[in-house]
């Protein structure tokens, strides 16, 4: 049995969709509403008391933290590899995974939840704002979450965040002039990695993400959204995800895969 409880296949909520549909593996998709904090609700924690999305539970076994667990499914199940066989080359695939997992996907995640979800919060009760952080096991989420419910964010910490995002295409652009993929030669985790944030950039921020200003960025991009399996997994959002990859690759020009 194989399960995958998370949200949209976005960040790191999508990288286990992605790699298991890159490698063909069927699985159960159990969907939890983030936006309904079903993530803090007794139903999840019994699967990951730690509330985090996503949790992959194989023969009883659970597994939290996205990029270790795709790691796990590469290894644990057949398919097309999707780490180097080069010493050097998977070395090289996890520096960029740390990076972007370390550095460049809390900094998005900081700028699209100041963006989108902390307005939506402007207005409620704080009585009730108090009660669903109460729900929030990690104290170090919670603490975000504050941040977000009350409006808290220091705006300094967003200036910083968009530096870093700004200086992360950069050098993947510089990477992609010399290499076809992240990691060398072969389609690897590194890229479904990337990719899982990076997949709508040509739209939430297109005067950094196009073909004159990044297009080595932009090339692998194309290549990417035209991959079948990425492809699959974007489709299984139910919400806006599913649409918003639908738009970047009519603007990328990328056809749809045979279903």
């Amino acid at each position: 049995m194989l399960e995958v409880h998370t949200w949209e296949p976005n960040a790191n909520s999508g990288k286990p969709l992605f790699c298991l549909h890159e490698k063909g593996v069927p699985f159960t998709y159990r969907y939890v509403d983030m936006g309904a904090h079903e993530h803090h609700a007794p139903a999840f924690l019994a699967v990951n008391p730690d509330g985090t999305i996503p949790a992959i539970v194989h023969d009883g076994f659970t597994m939290t933290e996205s990029t270790p667990a795709m790691e796990y499914i590469d290894e644990a199940f057949a398919g097309p590899a999707l780490r180097p066989k080069d010493p050097f080359r998977r070395w090289q695939m996890r520096v960029l995974m740390r990076f972007m997992d370390n550095v460049v996907a809390p900094s998005l995640a900081m700028i699209a939840s100041n963006r989108l979800a902390a307005p939506r919060f402007a207005g409620e009760d704080p009585d009730e704002l108090r009660r669903k952080l109460d729900r929030i096991p990690l104290p170090e989420r919670r603490s975000t979450w504050e941040k977000l419910m009350f409006q808290a964010t220091p705006p300094d910490d967003i200036a910083e965040s968009e530096r870093r995002v700004s200086d992360a295409i950069r050098r993947f652009d510089g990477i992609l002039s010399r290499e076809e993929w992240l990691a060398g030669e072969s389609f690897s985790l590194a890229d479904i990695c990337v990719f899982a944030t990076f997949y709508g950039l040509p739209l939430a921020r297109e005067d950094e993400v196009n073909d004159a200003a990044s297009p080595h960025l932009m090339r692998w991009l194309r290549a990417c959204h035209a991959r079948p399996g990425l492809q699959a997994a974007l489709k299984m959002g139910k919400g806006f995800v599913t649409q918003r990859a639908a738009d970047v690759r009519q603007k990328l020009g990328v056809a749809e895969a045979a279903a």
